[in-house]
């Protein structure tokens, strides 16, 4: 598995670290849940929502709907939208604790350089083992789902090209889910386990593509809106 290196855009991230003075929007929802979700509109970016290069920028009016992440500069073998390595965020931390039962994020490819083909997404959950600066020793777990990667379409304020994504985590389980498969635990984090990982979420990704798969690299013009995180206390 190759991993992107860490990257905290600083012109981009404007990160509200406490829970009670955090920039996303929330709403109640059936059976006790509540989502939040990071829109953007404020100029706000929770969690430092990246493509892990550092040429993003807050754009207005092609977002679902509003303002969303673009980045008109991506090479890479599969984008890959995440939280940024080392941000404390409403979107990391204690899973379990705070009862997470769902994820979910919009994503548009506006421009690919080459075919893309079908790829299925991939949502990636890491723990840094509390050395958020050395990439080399994170370990977690990943599910490469059924819902496809975004195929380029025009994403303008008239005609939006945006695929909406959701994905169950059961943050409660007491082992790996289901099509869950682990990165780097027995080698990384031995004896790691589900329980471990959602007591310290540390970062959050979206790929485009089958973690265990590799791909061409080739050139993107990508953009994510509405990161999201659905709680049951």
């Amino acid at each position: 598995m190759h991993l992107p290196r860490r990257i905290l855009p600083g012109a981009l991230l404007s990160v509200s670290l406490l829970f009670a003075f955090a920039p996303w929007s929330a709403r109640a929802e059936p059976a006790g849940e509540q989502t939040f979700v990071e829109s953007f509109e404020q100029g706000t970016n929770e969690g430092g929502w990246t493509f892990g290069t550092g040429n993003e920028l807050l754009v207005a009016d092609i977002g679902d709907p509003g303002v969303c992440v673009f980045d008109a500069s991506l090479i890479s073998y599969a984008p890959r939208a995440s939280t940024s390595f080392g941000v404390s965020s409403v979107f990391t931390g204690d899973w379990a604790a705070r009862g997470v039962v769902r994820i979910g994020i919009d994503l548009a490819t506006l421009w690919a350089e080459a075919s893309m083909g079908e790829r299925p997404i991939t949502v990636i959950l890491l723990n840094d083992n509390n050395t958020p600066d050395d990439l080399e020793d994170d370990w977690g777990a990943y599910l490469v789902s059924t819902q496809l990667a975004p195929q380029p379409g025009e994403v303008t304020a008239s005609a939006a090209s945006w695929s909406t994504y959701e994905f169950d985590v059961p943050a409660r389980e007491h082992q790996l889910p289901p099509g869950w498969g682990w990165i780097a635990r027995d080698t990384i984090r031995p004896h790691g386990s589900w329980v471990r990982l959602m007591g310290d979420v540390s970062h959050v990704a979206f790929m485009y593509g089958d973690i265990t798969k590799l791909y061409l690299v080739f050139g993107y013009q990508v953009a994510l809106d509405n990161p999201r995180i659905t709680v049951r206390p």
